[in-house]
């Protein structure tokens, strides 16, 4: 799709300093007292696209020619001139910016003819539009687009701007709803209307009608199962929200899982070394009790010894010398005598017992070693079950700490999930109502459900573009912003545009243009490529009703600031200044009713002879 810029606005009369005004290709702002001529300047740009109401105030009196420069798609220069009153329209190849004396290289009329040499054709023609169709009532007849079908979206006068009709509709009356949407589906999808005799017949009708009927059957069903009133936008965003949160928390759960892990990692080695402390503990303990059995034996075998010693001593079998039974002595003894064995017995008992003693000693050693070694490892053992206990203390803490962070997990997946079910149903729902539009393009007249023309799911994303543009300029209570294909009008807030204050309809019907031309000049989609708005604010800033919110600092500023980066032209007209920063950006335009103070004496300069 191509556009149109404009470049001036200008009022020549012979003998009178020209009256004009320079627009940027991006963004001009003309702001300034009341009675300066500003909304004068929207209703001759107007007039000079074909519009039937000649602009008229006491300082225009003496001026013969209107100038509208623009640029056309191409880059090239056209001037457009017309004089007040006139339906005839000079067209030069040329910028113009004085009063014309050359002769045309076309003469058009404003208003439209049947041979065609008008000025909505010859612009539409430049614009690639001139073939378009757009149809005109529910039976499929159909006829050429107007410019002023477009102009009237991309041109919002000060009338217009609090208008009860819906922005999408032209004129009021039913009877212009059909051409509103038909024209809507053309901006917002470039398809236009197959001509008059592609329609099809009554029997082709009915048929289509019975399909019509089946589909709006399958959305009812689905829409039935939809939980929330949210458009696919919404959804879009509060599932980007869910994602951001869930990856969050499964953050926090993975942090507080793994250190659970570790823990749980450590309690096991743990468990394994106390029960191979035990396992030790246990030896050591039947160790100690074999060899108390063995020193009981020893100090049993030793008590014996010491009888035999005792028994021996008092019957005097240990004394060496003369034989107690036979008083020989020990020369006259024979060499097996008793004494020898006696002497041999106490020897014998001797070295009996000197050996269970030092076996004795070594056992005791021996015990008392493995008595320490018992003690260690018992206060080991009792350390390892305090750290066993603080091990276990510590994985229920966490355990604890999880389940408020599994409870939000599964809240999350819960919504996450309740959320795509929604999707699932809206992108249904768009492919039925694509389907539908289908039908209804081709010449069907559904009786339930009036003729929306456009898809459901290009509706969808016009409205997130409507609902994002009153979110940066702050606008209160517009939340759930939409477009209703039906009626042709916006609504925000839970309510039509027609049913707020006369401040917020400005606002609505200013984002409604401004969506418009956002959502068709960033896809290519048949546009002036302009956007003109008329006094978009100063309703909503006066007005003091109790159900009028007031206009709060940032709705302006955030409003100007808006349009520096907005694609296309704009052009506003305004009372209300705007901040500095845009100040520098903009190209800003100040009228003051007088010569004094900034900017310019408004849009006609004081003639001479009069202050």
């Amino acid at each position: 799709m191509n556009d149109l810029t404009l470049t001036h606005l200008t009022y020549a009369g012979s003998s009178l300093p020209d009256a004009q005004v320079a627009f940027s290709p991006s963004f001009t702002l003309i702001c300034g007292d009341s009675n300066t001529g500003k909304s004068f300047i929207v209703d001759s740009i107007d007039y000079m696209l074909g519009g039937h109401i000649t602009p008229a105030i006491p300082h225009s009196d003496g001026y013969s020619q209107i100038l509208l420069g623009l640029l056309l798609p191409d880059g090239s220069p056209l001037t457009l001139v017309r004089a007040p009153g006139s339906n005839n329209v000079h067209v030069h190849e040329a910028d113009l910016r004085g009063l014309v004396h050359a002769a045309p290289d076309m003469v058009l009329y404003a208003r439209r003819t049947k041979n065609r040499r008008d000025v909505s054709h010859y612009l539409l023609d430049r614009l690639g539009l001139a073939d378009a169709y757009i149809r005109t009532n529910e039976a499929g007849n159909t006829e050429h687009l107007r410019l002023a079908d477009l102009t009237h979206l991309a041109v919002v006068t000060d009338e217009r701007m609090v208008d009860q009709t819906p922005p999408s509709q032209r004129v009021r009356g039913n009877a212009a709803k059909t051409a509103a949407r038909s024209v809507m589906k053309l901006v917002l999808t470039g398809e236009d209307e197959p001509p008059a005799s592609k329609v099809p017949n009554a029997a082709q009708r009915r048929i289509q009608k019975s399909k019509i009927a089946l589909l709006d059957q399958l959305v009812i069903d689905l829409s039935v199962k939809q939980t929330t009133q949210e458009s696919e936008g919404q959804l879009r965003a509060r599932q980007a929200r869910l994602a951001a949160a869930l990856e969050t928390v499964t953050a926090s759960l993975r942090e507080a899982t793994e250190r659970q892990s570790r823990i749980a990692a450590e309690r096991t080695k743990h468990t394994e070394a106390e029960e191979g402390l035990a396992v030790r503990l246990g030896e050591v303990r039947d160790l100690l009790g074999r060899f108390d059995i063995l020193r009981q034996q020893y100090e049993s075998d030793l008590a014996r010894l010491d009888m035999v010693g005792e028994a021996g001593n008092l019957l005097g079998y240990f004394r060496a010398g003369r034989c107690v039974f036979c008083g020989a002595e020990p020369e006259h003894q024979e060499p097996a005598h008793d004494n020898h064995e006696t002497t041999h017995l106490h020897e014998a008992v001797t070295a009996e017992t000197s050996k269970t003693q030092a076996l004795l000693a070594d056992l005791r050693l021996t015990i008392a070693d493995l008595e320490e070694q018992r003690d260690d490892l018992l206060h080991q053992q009792e350390r390892m079950r305090a750290r066993g206990a603080e091990l276990d203390r510590t994985i229920l803490m966490i355990e604890e700490q999880l389940l408020p962070a599994k409870g939000e997990l599964d809240q999350i997946l819960a919504e996450r999930s309740d959320i795509e079910r929604n999707l699932e149903v809206l992108a249904r729902i768009g492919e039925l109502d694509e389907h539908r539009a289908e039908l209804v393009a081709a010449g069907a007249m559904p009786t339930k459900r009036a003729d929306s023309l456009i898809p459901g799911r290009t509706v969808r994303v016009f409205e997130s573009v409507l609902q994002r543009i009153l979110e940066r300029w702050h606008v209160p209570g517009t939340e759930h912003a939409g477009y209703d294909p039906y009626s042709g009008d916006v609504r925000a807030g839970g309510q039509a545009r027609a049913e707020h204050g006369r401040g917020m309809q400005a606002l609505l019907r200013s984002a409604f243009s401004a969506a418009l031309a956002e959502y068709c000049i960033d896809r290519r989609l048949p546009h002036l490529g302009f956007l003109v708005l008329d006094s978009p604010l100063v309703t909503y800033g006066q007005l003091r009703d109790e159900d009028e919110a007031r206009l709060a600092p940032e709705v302006n500023d955030s409003f100007y600031r808006h349009f520096l980066d907005s694609p296309g032209q704009t052009i506003i007209v305004e009372n209300t200044p705007p901040p500095p920063d845009v100040v520098e950006q903009a190209h800003v335009v100040m009228f003051r009713r007088t010569g004094t103070g900034n900017g310019r004496r408004g849009f006609f300069p004081a003639r001479p002879g009069v202050v």
